[in-house]
């Protein structure tokens, strides 16, 4: 159901959702920091746990947008030219579990600095399995609909615009719906 949502939506939904979810974050934020804090236990009565869940849960849906795509993706390429999906799970998984973990012990950073030794290698990993999952999904976008091998030369435009999403959302999106619909109408004609 939901990787039919999102490869179904049309842009201006999926950029509704993520970034309505991401502007709701953003105002939480800046609403919690206009309250004065004197400890960091303060920050937790003053919506840090609301700014957290609502990350957590763009994060989510982020994700799940880069799952539906690329698990679809996948799907209607050809054997030969498929990526692999066992790097791409551990890529889509890794991210929602250090965001997960990272919120909470963020402010535990502030009180213990020695956290951020063990936490910065993280986070690297999580900064490289988002990029793994931009490569995945663009490539496999080229792939679908080229049907050939191809260079980073030709993916690196849906590359840069995943990475710039909000961008982004706009032009590949349509991609996905176009090549949806004709693998619904080649499934339909095949019955």
């Amino acid at each position: 159901m939901i990787v039919r949502f999102f490869l179904r939506a049309k842009h201006w939904k999926v950029f509704l959702l993520l970034f309505g979810i991401g502007f709701l974050g953003d105002v939480t934020a800046i609403t919690s920091s206009l309250v004065p804090t004197r400890s960091p236990l303060d920050l937790w009565e003053s919506g840090f746990l609301i700014t957290a869940a609502v990350t957590v849960l763009f994060m989510f849906c982020f994700l799940f947008w880069f799952w539906a795509m690329g698990t679809f993706l996948d799907s209607i390429l050809q054997p030969g030219q498929r990526l692999g999906m066992r790097i791409f799970r551990l890529a889509l998984i890794y991210p929602a579990v250090y965001l997960t973990i990272f919120m909470a012990f963020f402010l535990s950073l502030s009180v213990n600095p020695w956290l951020f030794a063990v936490i910065f290698p993280l986070h690297v990993l999580a900064m490289s399995s988002m990029f793994y999952l931009l490569y995945f999904v663009s490539k496999s976008l080229v792939l679908a609909e080229k049907g050939k091998a191809s260079s980073f030369y030709d993916y690196a435009g849906p590359f840069f615009l995943l990475w710039f999403f909000p961008i982004g959302i706009w032009f590949t999106q349509p991609r996905i719906n176009r090549l949806y619909a004709e693998r619904m109408n080649a499934e339909t004609v095949e019955l």
